[in-house]
């Protein structure tokens, strides 16, 4: 067969499963899973088209001499070997789920067929439990203990999320409950999980060795950048709005240290126990869109609304005028009269005759089972009656002795369950920097100053000079600071890694765009204007996509390092490609000739690691799912689009076989365009097409 053909075929079976995969994820937004598999994913074709691809583009590869580089062909190889993994487990890979009641033993499972089959060894489950977080009913995590055979060769297992038990080529997970039973997912896959595994291997030593490979298209662009020039000029001016005082009578509000005494109690709000001061200022968000009105904090604003209703309700809420009158503003007005009644507040604790502890707000029932004595049971009742009618006499010596008081309770009832006060400062630090208004602001209008200024500069052949580098350098360090001290005080506080959820993510691009100007600005200059508008961009996402960025205890499934792996990895990829995509704008505005072919070269060296990294982190990411959940593929909207992504990007790294891509105007173009699989996987995803991967 001729090179050509061998060249036609595997490029353009790959652009049919990418098309047959975005139709995919459509199909099954709109007719259901069921029919999205049946359809596309087992549809024989589709299935065939995959073996088609990876046959004849290693073929191809060899055919074109590609033998010679060692680490470039491993690498086609493991994709090879992961693919015909994958085939083997559609095959001959078995799942389904069984049912354990306590005390009861089991022989045989159910598989997703239907069909029973008899069990590796009879299961008894000992017990179950829900293993919760200190102090909070969220669940940290799901735990079966059971007995497997019988006799004198039974022995012990226990499984749960993120710990599944191997017993004799079965692999058991939780995968949920009911009042009576636990329930194990079942899979067998002796041979499948394997070879996929083996291909990943491969896959990650290939990846390491090809930026050690020589003359690979890496190297060579690396080299070319290089002998370009490089040094550079120009600055910044940052926008800062004062904010305008809204018209209408001033309600009444506590004075600020009387309502700063208040929101330094405690509150069970979010599954968590926390300083109140972080729900007065979620509330006051939602409410008003800033974490103040006016010149009145949180604390001010939302013990305005405890004791001064009435004043209250007529200061109006931030509503778009499509949302007047709907759902959204009659969520804000019921929030408004559930602080007003006291319902919101959860911050008296009752300790259980168990040692555990729950909040309650001043009027809700207490259950049965909980005995409180008749003066816990007043206080509890009656303290904020009490705190209002000081509140009423202007008696501000009072007031702040009753807030004491409810104090005192909870660090007597709850003390251990409380943070610490290490903790609770952090937490408060948080609150006043999580959201990134002026920083957005600022590198925003910073990188489109300088991107027009490196426009000029390299019309004229020209660079910034030494002691701008140096400044903007300076400035990009100082919000790398500023990223850092707010995902870390996120982190410390929340007790887990800020890899989960949007705003989360978000930031972490901006601080990746900020490390990468302060480590590489100096050498590439392009990447100053880039990092401050991708830093600045991603920063303004999570300040609107997540104007209230709640911070939660993690899902027991999420509690896994290969989580933080996986997360740092693909947005680490996301950040490279945004730059790629931003210096394609670059690309194509600039002078034809050596200006523009720098640009390409400079989105080369950015592309290859950006495409290993987004192929590791998915690949590392159904390792993580294999063990959480017992199928490393699933086909979930997400995933399918993250693999579009690391399809579509991985052809501008064959620029030797598909020439159009040396032209630097086309590779410019098409950079900028596939950044839309991007925008797609992250956030078209979560907005349109759903999945189990989708969040806010």
């Amino acid at each position: 067969m001729k090179k050509r053909t061998l060249k036609y075929i595997s490029f353009g079976t790959l652009a049919a499963l990418v098309v047959m995969m975005m139709a995919a994820t459509v199909l099954e937004k709109f007719h259901g899973t069921p029919f999205a598999f049946r359809t596309v994913y087992h549809n024989p074709v589709f299935i065939a088209l995959w073996g088609v691809t990876a046959v004849t583009g290693l073929c191809y590869f060899l055919a074109n001499g590609g033998g010679r580089k060692f680490f470039t062909m491993l690498l086609h190889v493991s994709f090879v070997v992961i693919l015909a993994g994958a085939l083997v487990t559609h095959l001959w890979g078995q799942e389904g789920q069984v049912r354990l009641e306590q005390g009861q033993t089991v022989t045989s499972w159910t598989t997703d067929a239907g069909s029973s089959r008899s069990l590796p060894a009879p299961l008894t489950l000992q017990q179950f439990e829900i293993v919760r977080y200190p102090g909070s009913k969220a669940p940290s995590d799901f735990r079966s203990t059971l007995t497997v055979g019988t006799g004198a060769d039974a022995r012990t297992e226990v499984i749960s999320m993120n710990h599944i038990a191997k017993i004799d080529g079965y692999r058991f997970y939780q995968a949920d409950y009911d009042d009576t039973a636990s329930i194990l997912m079942v899979v067998r896959d002796p041979w499948g999980v394997g070879i996929t595994y083996a291909g990943y291997l491969l896959l990650l030593v290939s990846m390491i060795g090809f930026f050690f490979q020589k003359d690979s298209a890496f190297k060579q662009a690396l080299r070319r950048l290089s002998k370009a020039a490089a040094v550079a000029a120009a600055l910044l001016v940052l926008p800062l709005g004062a904010q305008a005082r809204q018209p209408g009578e001033t309600p009444k509000v506590l004075p600020a240290e009387v309502a700063d005494a208040f929101g330094d109690l405690y509150a069970y709000y979010n599954d968590r126990i926390c300083p109140l001061e972080t729900q007065t200022r979620d509330y006051t968000l939602k409410a008003y869109g800033k974490p103040r009105w006016n010149e009145f904090n949180a604390n001010q604003v939302i013990t305005g609304w405890l004791f001064w209703f009435n004043d209250w309700q007529v200061v109006p809420f931030k509503v778009k005028a499509k949302e007047k009158g709907t759902a959204k503003e009659a969520e804000k007005d019921l929030i408004r009269r559930n602080v007003a009644s006291g319902d919101a507040l959860k911050i008296f604790p009752v300790r259980h005759a168990d040692g555990t502890v729950s909040w309650f707000s001043c009027n809700d029932p207490l259950p049965e089972e909980v005995v409180v004595d008749s003066d816990h049971w007043l206080f509890i009742r009656k303290s904020l009656d009490l705190l209002e009618e000081s509140v009423r006499q202007e008696d501000w010596d009072q007031a702040n002795r009753l807030i004491g008081k409810i104090g005192e309770y909870q660090r007597k009832t709850a003390g251990e369950f409380i943070p610490s006060p290490v903790k609770t400062r952090a937490e408060k630090a948080y609150n006043r920097l999580s959201r990134p208004l002026i920083p957005f602001m600022a590198s925003i209008t910073l990188g489109m100053i300088l991107f027009v200024l490196m426009g000029f500069l390299l019309a004229r052949g020209k660079a910034f000079s030494g002691r701008t580098v140096t400044v903007l350098t300076l400035i990009a360090g100082v919000l790398l600071l500023y990223l850092t001290l707010v995902l870390g005080l996120r982190w410390y506080v929340s007790g887990h890694a800020p890899f989960a959820g949007s705003y989360s993510v978000m930031m972490l691009m901006a601080w990746l765009s900020a490390l990468a100007i302060v480590l590489l600005g100096r050498r590439f200059q392009m990447i100053l204007p880039l990092g401050f508008l991708l830093a600045g961009f991603t920063m303004l996402m999570a300040s609107l996509s997540s104007a209230n960025p709640k911070i939660t205890h993690l899902m027991p499934v999420l509690q896994s390092p290969l989580l933080s792996i996986h997360v740092l990895a693909m947005m680490l990829s996301y950040t490279l490609l945004g730059l790629v995509a931003l210096n394609g704008i670059m690309g194509l505005v600039a002078p034809k000739g050596g200006p523009t072919e720098r640009l390409r070269d400079l989105s080369l060296v950015i592309l290859c690691p950006a495409v290993f990294l987004i192929t590791f982190g998915t690949f590392i990411g159904a390792v993580w799912a294999n063990i959480s959940w017992g199928g490393y593929w699933g086909w979930d909207p997400k995933e399918t689009w993250a693999l579009i992504t690391l399809l579509v990007y991985s052809v501008t790294l064959h620029g030797r076989v598909l020439k159009i891509f040396r032209n630097p105007r086309f590779f410019h173009a098409y950079t900028i365009l596939a950044f839309l699989s991007v925008l797609i996987t992250y956030f078209g995803v979560n907005l349109l097409l759903g999945g189990m991967h989708a969040y806010g």
